[in-house]
């Protein structure tokens, strides 16, 4: 990836996780802010806060960067940038979401509860954001080579 691609990338990425971590604030810190507490307190464990937020804050910003590199490999083999951003959104979500907070479910660590809106809502949250990034990388794409703009 040469330099401006890269760049590209990560303010894109960028984007997608300002999307998801807005999404996720106002799911978790929000919408499900009182059952987040019952469930850390009845693990032994402080509701989410400080330097945990902050952590996953970071992390979803990587999950964008990461969304947007995966949909600049996918549209190459596309038929069109809705194919691409579709494709994108489902792999990414399996991935971060179906896969990597599913073992929390499987395991009984979390309810099904938090699992389930957690599911349905960064599906949601991650087609926007990639919908979002998708259409900032298009923006102004140089036709051969050149900057950003």
């Amino acid at each position: 990836m040469d330099g401006n691609l890269s760049a590209r990338v990560l303010v894109c990425g960028g984007a997608v996780g300002l999307v998801v971590n807005t999404g996720e604030f106002l799911l978790n810190g929000v919408l499900l802010h009182e059952e987040w507490g019952t469930v850390m307190q009845s693990l032994g464990r402080p509701p989410p806060g400080g330097a945990s937020i902050v952590s996953l804050t970071v992390m979803t910003f990587l999950l964008g960067v990461a969304t947007m590199w995966l949909y600049v490999n996918l549209r190459r083999g596309c038929d069109s940038d809705r194919e691409a951003v579709l494709r994108t959104a489902l792999v990414s979500w399996l991935f971060a979401y179906g896969l990597g907070f599913g073992w929390s479910w499987a395991l009984g660590v979390f309810p099904l509860s938090l699992y389930l809106p957690t599911l349905v809502w960064s599906g949601l949250e991650l087609l926007l954001g990639t919908l979002v990034g998708a259409r900032l990388y298009a923006w102004r794409r140089p036709v051969l080579g050149g900057g950003l703009g």
